[in-house]
């Protein structure tokens, strides 16, 4: 993370907003491009995509409520893969917004979507998906996480770009697992 100053604001400006809103719905983030986000090109360099996901996401979390929820467990996500899909560039000065939904889970993953948005037109779209880890080392499954937080529907299916992303993270998984049974 380093947009730490835009880290306290947004943590701060989540924990104090009212109502509190569900997991299922969109949670928006608004910013604006600063010159020290732009690379070479006068465009937000595309690292900045995924650290205003980051920003996104910590908002979801403090907004939805379960920030207390899961630090009294002594749970946290965890960043698997992640994925940008560019149409428009953000430029410097320019104001944008960020909106975040949850798409669905399986039994070890959950699926965020990050839509941003600039002039109600969707610039760039990044994809995320994250499990969630213990400080206690224990499996923390998805199942362990909606019981707890009192989620009583189903996920949504997923869409294919993100079953994609599921089973490329569960091969990477099992090939480092299969690495590491290999004799040297």
């Amino acid at each position: 993370m380093n947009l730490f100053f835009r880290l306290l604001l947004v943590f701060l400006r989540a924990s104090l907003a009212r109502p509190r809103v569900s997991l299922f719905d969109v949670t928006r983030l608004r910013s604006r491009v600063m010159l020290t986000d732009q690379d070479m090109f006068a465009h937000m360099t595309n690292s900045r995509y995924f650290s205003f996901s980051d920003l996104a996401v910590i908002n979801y979390i403090v907004r939805t409520g379960t920030w207390p929820k899961l630090r009294k467990r002594g749970w946290f996500p965890v960043v698997c893969a992640e994925s940008v899909t560019f149409s428009r560039m953000l430029s410097w000065r320019d104001r944008f917004e960020i909106e975040t939904r949850l798409v669905g889970w399986t039994d070890t993953y959950m699926c965020l979507q990050h839509d941003f948005t600039r002039n109600g037109k969707t610039g760039a779209t990044v994809r995320i998906i994250a499990r969630f880890a213990s400080r206690k080392r224990d499996r923390v499954t998805m199942d362990d996480v909606v019981a707890y937080l009192g989620v009583e529907r189903q996920s949504p299916p997923l869409p294919p770009e993100y079953e994609a992303m599921v089973d490329d993270v569960e091969a990477a998984r099992l090939a480092r697992a299969n690495e590491s049974r290999v004799p040297a």
